[in-house]
């Protein structure tokens, strides 16, 4: 996919698991990175009207699907 979406998302990803507040006692790394990952692929992917297959933050890799209408 694009190279600049890619980037955007793990922008997106990196800021949001700062500021996420895990609810309960599971506040480690990988649950705030996966609230991280959920609220990005709703707002950066959601608006695009596209679904999350694969990604990388590493190199900056992205495969998404359409969605139906």
């Amino acid at each position: 996919m694009s190279t600049s979406l890619a980037n955007l998302f793990c922008r997106c990803i990196k800021k949001v698991r700062r500021t996420v507040r895990v609810r309960g006692s599971n506040n480690s790394k990988t649950a705030k990175e996966s609230a991280a990952i959920a609220i990005c692929t709703k707002t950066v992917l959601g608006s695009r009207r596209k679904t999350l297959k694969k990604f990388s933050c590493s190199p900056p890799r992205l495969q998404t699907r359409r969605t139906r209408k």
